[in-house]
């Protein structure tokens, strides 16, 4: 395994604890956000949506794309959009 990738992972594992940390001392706040942020993310996607169908674009509309989305906002927008045409297409 290169270094690279286990800098990686031991910073994955490293938000991950934090973030379950943080839902065990403050669950309703954490849980407020994850859903404001996927409500958001839904909004976003379907703002996308909407406008590429004048264009034949379409982002699909699944949990992972509107977190991503919701928790990024427009820079994660336009990683599902270059994501979209660079490696699905």
């Amino acid at each position: 395994m290169h270094i690279q990738a286990i800098w990686l992972w031991v910073a994955v594992v490293v938000v991950v604890a934090f973030l379950i940390g943080q839902f065990f001392r403050k669950p309703g706040q954490v849980a407020w956000l994850i859903l404001r942020s996927i409500v958001i993310g839904c909004l976003f996607v379907f703002a996308v949506n909407w406008i590429g169908s004048y264009i034949h674009f379409h982002l699909p509309f699944n949990p992972l794309t509107a977190l991503t989305a919701g928790f990024l906002g427009i820079p994660g927008i336009v990683a599902l959009i270059a994501m979209q045409l660079w490696v699905f297409t």
